[in-house]
């Protein structure tokens, strides 16, 4: 254990000691987000890439922010007016590679937007900014045909603004890093798992939930979904993703307009919160390794839950928004033209061609990325089934074919 890990255990156990037993969802929160010592925040790591533990689809390939530049540009046409300043909003920015790649892209094929978009990174790490920054030096900005602008806000910032913006959202794999409630059912009642210290060590306990917010949660599922937990069930909860969804409203304004791109992995409510997942989807990763157990390497490992898309989906229609999806990352990014860039490239060779034809194959994989993670697309002020994305390029290739 590092002397990182060491001391944020310690935090965590003093905390343990002075309040009692803690909800998961608190201990997940400072594992992965104390100001110093979580693991997203901390100075001495990068969760991402090769030498880290996990890789996104940006880092995969340049193709998958340039694809999605494609569906942010027909989200501001279809939801902003003439000459109204417009701005991209990226939540959980990575090190940057995903706004990186949406400018460029914005700027090659949509000058005429581009010259009037901000580009805003919402990043709680200070870590995170220094190395976002550096990944967008040089980006072009304040020039003819070139992003407008590159900043740094709070969300909570950006929320309730009087003036006329037109805003699209993206968010790629951050629903499934905010923290999660924990419940199993027990003799017919949900319980919420709690998290005590012993020692140097972290044991989970039972106990009443904390509000009346995962009973209600799980008898709206039951209500709309027929989603019944069977007794011992263990499920995760991810309540602030709900919340953050309902929030769009209030980036929008009043009376705005905009839109939202959500890429993560996930399921359907009735798949996640199927019996026979009877311990539920959290997992743990590490060096590319998917763990099971969130007390070891407090700070060190990344912790994470599958999203629940209908939950997102009811969220979003509760705050006035029109949903499309989800649909699988595959069929998102072959409706925005993934197999055409992959048969333009199909002929160039060398090494750089060929790791770039096996980025783009990555993205799409049966049984790989393109099937795990899927695409959500809501709107308000268009309807979200009419966006290029949200539409079946294969079914739309077949009609072509029997025609």
């Amino acid at each position: 254990m590092s002397a990182a890990a060491a001391s944020l255990a310690q935090v965590l156990a003093r905390r343990i000691s002075a309040e009692g037993p803690i909800p998961f969802e608190a201990f997940m929160e400072t594992a992965l987000y104390h100001p110093s010592l979580g693991y997203y925040t901390r100075d001495d790591r990068d969760p991402l890439g090769a030498r880290g533990d996990f890789r996104t689809g940006p880092e995969i390939s340049p193709a998958f922010g340039l694809l999605l530049s494609r569906q942010v540009a027909e989200i501001l046409d279809r939801t902003a007016g003439a000459g109204v300043p417009l701005r991209v909003v990226e939540v959980g920015p990575g090190r940057g590679s995903l706004a990186r790649d949406l400018a460029l892209g914005l700027a090659a094929q949509r000058p005429d937007l581009a010259e009037r978009t901000r580009l805003i990174l919402v990043e709680v790490s200070a870590a995170s900014i220094r190395i976002q920054k550096e990944t967008l030096r040089g980006i072009p900005c304040g020039g003819a045909g070139a992003l407008e602008g590159v900043a740094w806000s709070a969300w909570e910032d950006l929320l309730d603004a009087d003036d006329e913006t037109g805003t699209c959202v993206v968010a790629n794999e951050f629903l499934d890093a905010l923290p999660v409630r924990i419940a199993r059912r027990v003799d017919g009642r949900l319980k919420e798992v709690h998290v005590d210290a012993a020692g140097a060590s972290f044991q989970e306990t039972m106990r009443e939930p904390v509000d009346d917010r995962l009973s209600a949660h799980f008898a709206m599922l039951e209500r709309s979904e027929g989603v019944r937990l069977a007794d011992g069930q263990r499920v995760e909860a991810g309540l602030r993703g709900l919340d953050w969804v309902a929030s769009l409203a209030r980036l929008f304004g009043a009376r705005g307009k905009g839109g939202a791109v959500i890429v993560d992995y996930g399921r359907t409510a009735r798949d996640l919160y199927d019996p026979a997942r009877s311990e539920g989807t959290l997992m743990c990763y590490h060096r590319h390794r998917a763990l099971q157990d969130p007390y070891a390497m407090v700070g060190e490992q990344d912790i994470t839950a599958h999203v629940d898309f209908t939950s997102i989906a009811h969220a979003a229609r509760g705050a006035g928004l029109d949903v499309a999806g989800p649909v699988s990352q595959m069929r998102f990014l072959v409706a925005l033209g993934l197999a055409q860039l992959f048969a333009q490239r199909a002929h160039e060779t060398g090494p750089d061609a060929i790791q770039d034809r096996l980025g783009l194959h990555a993205l799409m994989a049966p049984g790989g990325m393109g099937e795990i993670f899927s695409a959500m697309l809501l709107t308000r002020g268009t309807e979200a089934a009419l966006l290029t994305g949200a539409r079946d390029p294969f079914r739309a290739q077949e009609e072509g074919a029997a025609s």
